[in-house]
């Protein structure tokens, strides 16, 4: 039985349709193309992928399966399989973290932003060897998260990568190799990361497309944007998403108030050309509408 056999048949998310699909939109992202027109609400591809990560969620997900199905599909050359090795090897210390998770800060959450980075990373047209160190970034980037918040800058970020790191060197990655991962880690702090990196991206978007400040830039924004994609994806999501981060923080209530959760979206936005051309920004924009339909009258 070979490797591909041995994978958990949970974790073989066959995205073929979905990226060929991706593939083929042109450059403004129009004509997404519609899997199931005879529905009261048509689904479109992007639909599809949230409902089969989404669906990770009720299964026995490994994160090391995922990350080298991914990959594989990337079909590194001979020279960086070392990508593959590394990620897998991460993947699996994500894999044997099973006791005191958080509720919200997991492997779900891990496998989510894995899958969405692989997707952005298409979409954004990164070349294959830089969106592998982006879908093992997304599995390393909340390693050994404690369920609370930073007490200053990048703290949880950097213990992520204190634990991933080692891991990837011993695999053979280099030293610049490692930095890119160090770097798109420590972009997800919400607070100090996002905001400078979101500029960063605009900054450089000039630059030619093999400029390295310009690769790295996106591969940054992309983590932070696949970090928190499904909590922007539909209500359904977001509900969900919200009850679990409320337990997380033993917050007194089920789940975040509508306001929590409209303060939240209105913090957040979607700014580079693959979010922008798969519809995210506007399925936030959308939602937020719909929160705001749900906010109780003034007294």
């Amino acid at each position: 039985m070979n490797q591909k056999d041995k994978m958990s048949m949970t974790c073989k998310i066959d995205l073929a349709q979905l990226t060929h699909s991706i593939k083929g939109f042109n450059q403004t992202g129009e004509g997404l193309p519609m899997l199931d027109d005879s529905e009261e609400k048509p689904k479109s591809v992007v639909d599809l992928f949230g409902e089969e990560v989404h669906a990770l969620r009720g299964k026995t997900a490994r994160i090391s399966d995922l990350i080298v199905s991914l990959i594989e599909k990337l079909k590194l050359p001979e020279s960086h399989q070392h990508l593959l090795i590394g990620g897998k090897a991460v993947g699996e210390k994500v894999d044997e973290t099973t006791t005191d998770l958080p509720s919200y800060h997991n492997q779900h959450h891990i496998a989510e932003v894995v899958a969405s980075s692989y997707i952005l990373g298409k979409r954004e047209r990164l070349p294959h060897i830089r969106i592998a160190e982006l879908i093992v970034a997304a599995a390393a980037h909340d390693l050994g998260h404690t369920g609370g918040s930073n007490s200053k800058p990048y703290e949880l970020e950097t213990l992520s990568c204190e634990i991933a790191i080692p891991i990837l060197t011993s695999c053979g990655w280099s030293l610049e190799e490692v930095t890119r991962i160090w770097q798109m880690v420590v972009a997800t702090d919400f607070i100090n990361g996002v905001p400078s990196i979101r500029q960063t991206y605009l900054d450089t978007k000039t630059l030619p497309t093999d400029n390295e400040n310009r690769l790295l830039s996106i591969q940054c924004l992309l983590l932070t944007e696949a970090d928190i994609l499904f909590s922007c994806f539909n209500s359904e999501y977001n509900e969900e998403l919200s009850r679990l981060l409320s337990q997380e923080w033993n917050l007194p209530s089920a789940n975040l108030t509508i306001k929590q959760r409209i303060d939240f979206l209105n913090r957040v936005t979607f700014i580079s050309d693959a979010a922008k051309q798969l519809g995210i920004e506007e399925r936030r924009l959308d939602l937020i509408a719909s929160l705001q339909k749900q906010l109780p009258p003034e007294s």
